[in-house]
């Protein structure tokens, strides 16, 4: 029971970790797809405004890309080191 648990856990793990590693494609395309809506997210406030700099876009799409690259890596290393019944 215990270790279905722990499988569930990794494969959330393993999912989320996808998710974070294609979310800064999707996140470009939503801001980037239409000039209407890349005017408004930049005209919104905080978080959204600084979305229209390269240095911030760098700093978010890197860090959910490298976020779930680690997601990933401790999900298939958890998975080795769990012991078989």
């Amino acid at each position: 029971m215990r270790r279905k648990i722990v499988e569930f856990f990794l494969s959330l793990l393993l999912s989320f970790g996808i998710i974070f590693l294609f979310s800064p494609f999707a996140l470009h395309r939503w801001i980037h797809g239409d000039y209407d809506r890349y005017l408004w997210v930049i005209r919104g406030p905080y978080p959204y405004s600084h979305l229209g700099s390269g240095p911030f876009q760098l700093v978010i799409y890197g860090g959910l890309f490298i976020f779930g690259i680690l997601l990933i890596i401790i999900s298939i290393t958890a998975r080795k080191i769990l012991p078989k019944n």
